[in-house]
């Protein structure tokens, strides 16, 4: 399954053996077949397992009303991304068994389409959602305004919008070409030589600055907010207030919850990060040691879209009441949370829709 850029940044597809202008496309990375056949093997089950668990996701946000919250919006979308992942994943893991292209050429291009559009989709969605943790967290009042079905609708359509956009480049262009690189086995991509500023250095700019700023930024401000309200709370518990106690029970469970969901999705933050940190880092080596890394930091980030399903069961209690379920072929109840406490009727049902919001 290894999708990779080529390291030397110049065509070399479909390019003569003979010719002393391009690269010897006889060579290759792996020193054996057994090292292709078990990083074949591998992706395999990295995809097979992403697929059952995000599409488990979907139905799970798509058939049980708990999880149909604007949050969850955007952790559907990051999941039919890793979804369309896991489709063009076999093909990647088929190629590298072979010495020469032996899927249709269409397909090679799909994969190679494909994969560059949803890891640009997945990393716009991750900054999505710091965004939308931000303003549940911070500011509740104006969630409701920002959050509306029509820009919720829009930030989607966007967070598709570039990718797709860069992804079609090499389709309508002669800036880069899709096709199978014979170096990795694998349905890449390559950039024109001629171009200084090449197609690997533009998706680095797109991709990549502008989000993982957004990141860092939004969840450092999280953090602090958290930190500073929890000790208010604490504050307030040693004073002994117990003005209203229904309500504010209600709202220290909306308090809760929204720090639960918000660590939950940190968490698959930081897994994406380190699953791409080597992918980026092996760019950055010299070509003759980042050509022989390249495959494997590939693969690990490829596998990152099995992972996001496996944090969901086993860190958010509502996917995981979700799949549990699931696997005993029953649907999911939904309770209202009105029916905690009898008291404060009015301002326990504006509190009980809050915390459907997350």
């Amino acid at each position: 399954m290894e999708f990779s850029w080529n390291i030397s940044e110049n065509y070399t597809f479909s390019t003569p053996i003979n010719s002393p202008s391009k690269i010897n496309t006889t060579e290759s990375i792996y020193g054996t077949y057994v090292e292709r056949q078990i990083l074949s093997g591998v992706g395999f089950v990295a995809t097979f397992i992403g697929l059952l668990g995000n599409l488990a996701v979907i139905y799970a946000i798509l058939t049980v009303k708990k999880l149909q919250t604007k949050t969850n919006v955007f952790v559907l979308n990051l999941a039919l991304a890793d979804v369309l992942t896991g489709i063009q994943g076999p093909l990647q893991a088929v190629t590298v068994l072979s010495d020469e292209l032996v899927i249709p050429s269409w397909m090679c291009n799909f994969a190679a389409f494909c994969f560059l559009t949803c890891i640009g989709c997945s990393i716009n969605t991750l900054a999505l959602i710091a965004v939308n943790r931000l303003v549940g967290i911070t500011t509740t009042a104006k969630y409701h305004n920002l959050y509306t079905h029509f820009k919720l609708f829009l930030m989607i359509f966007v967070s598709w919008g570039v990718p797709v956009a860069t992804a079609t480049i090499p389709l309508f262009t002669s800036y880069a070409k899709y096709g199978f690189n014979p170096i990795y086995k694998s349905c890449s991509w390559s950039s024109n030589k001629s171009d200084i500023f090449t197609y690997a250095k533009l998706i680095c700019v797109l991709y990549f600055p502008l989000q993982f700023t957004i990141l860092f930024v939004s969840y450092l401000k999280i953090y602090l907010y958290v930190t500073r309200t929890t000790q208010s709370m604490l504050r307030l518990d040693n004073d002994g207030e117990s003005e209203g106690a229904g309500q504010q029970t209600l709202q220290r469970q909306l308090w809760k919850r929204q720090v639960t969901v918000t660590k939950n999705l940190f968490t698959v933050v930081c897994v994406f990060v380190l699953c791409l940190c080597p992918f980026f880092a092996t760019l950055g080596l010299p070509s003759n040691v980042a050509k022989n890394l390249l495959s494997y930091a590939s693969l690990i980030l490829m596998s990152n879209s099995a992972v996001n399903p496996i944090i969901y069961g086993t860190k958010h209690p509502d996917f995981r009441t979700a799949f549990a379920h699931m696997l005993r072929c029953r649907r999911m109840k939904y309770t209202p949370q009105t029916a905690l406490l009898g008291q404060n009727s009015t301002n326990i049902r504006t509190i009980s829709a809050s915390i459907q919001l997350v």
